[in-house]
């Protein structure tokens, strides 16, 4: 199987780690014993996870990664880390990962909290980009598989109803809109505005991207945004979060990462204004989202 073939099902791939001797099983101990190399001294929370890498001569690979904390703003997931691996030994193509949580609360005796196993917005968007689209996903003890598209579904949405939008939700997407053109990206090119319209305040909190030469540390709009609407007491007051405008150049979607952090202060229900797109809420654009 080279790179350009399909893979035409899950239980195809189910397979093909079965004659390797990667069964289900196997993946998810392996998981379990690389989170026992964890650098967490943050979060206190060990997370391993293994991905599996195919070549053109069809020959599968394991590679490892876990969680890894030198400060909390540049802690990378373990997710992240096991798939970085692969790309960096000239792997272009994974069909399954397998995640351990080893500290996540099972209540046995309960329904399972899913979002305490899933993987964060962030790790979603890379698995979305290089995990086969009917790549499988395991996750410690959930018997359950999950594939790319169900963790972060990129949902169709309905143009004509940016046309219902209220007055307040319409000055927030133009604000969006004015904060794309100030973008400043001489390296990347990427960029797009976001602006958060807040209950109780007529306060619009915008920002745009901003590069840095070195690209990891390029400003990324919304967290500059919730920085903004947190120093001026939003979190600290409780001020309620009505809706995000998103201002990109072209079609897109908002990445993982800035639906993570509205997952972590919005309402399920917040609506999320994508221009030229359509509205949706984060419910809707990332299902299970990861709690600790």
């Amino acid at each position: 199987m080279s790179y350009g073939e399909i893979i035409h099902s899950s239980k195809e791939i189910e397979g093909l780690l079965n004659n390797s001797n990667l069964s289900f099983e196997n993946l998810r101990y392996l998981a379990r014993e690389v989170s026992e190399n964890t650098w967490s001294p943050f979060s206190q929370f060990p997370v391993g996870a293994v991905v599996v890498g195919i070549d053109q001569s069809k020959k599968l690979k394991v590679f490892s990664g876990t969680n890894v904390e030198p400060n909390v703003h540049s802690a990378v997931c373990a997710e992240r880390v096991a798939i970085f691996n692969g790309i960096a030994a000239g792997y272009k193509k994974f069909l399954a990962i397998a995640i351990s949580l080893p500290k996540a609360d099972k209540n046995i005796t309960g329904d399972i909290d899913l979002g305490k196993f899933m993987p964060c917005g962030a790790c979603r968007e890379v698995i979305l980009q290089k995990l086969d689209h009917k790549g499988l996903i395991l996750i410690d003890d959930i018997e359950r598989t999950f594939t790319p598209k169900e963790l972060l579904p990129r949902p169709l949405l309905d143009q004509t109803k940016l046309r219902t939008l209220t007055i307040e939700e319409m000055d927030t997407l133009e604000q969006a809109r004015t904060a794309l053109n100030n973008a400043h990206v001489p390296h990347s090119r990427e960029k797009y505005g976001v602006a958060i319209l807040v209950d109780g305040t007529k306060e619009i909190f915008s920002a745009c991207t901003l590069d840095s030469t070195s690209f990891g540390c390029s400003v990324e709009p919304l967290r500059a945004a919730f920085g903004a609407y947190t120093a001026k007491g939003g979190i600290k007051n409780q001020n309620k979060i009505k809706a995000i405008a998103f201002a990109f150049p072209f079609i897109k979607y908002p990445p993982g990462d800035t639906l993570q952090l509205i997952s972590d202060y919005c309402d399920p229900k917040t609506r999320i204004i994508i221009d030229n797109m359509g509205v949706s809420t984060i419910e809707e654009m990332m299902p299970y989202p990861f709690k600790l």
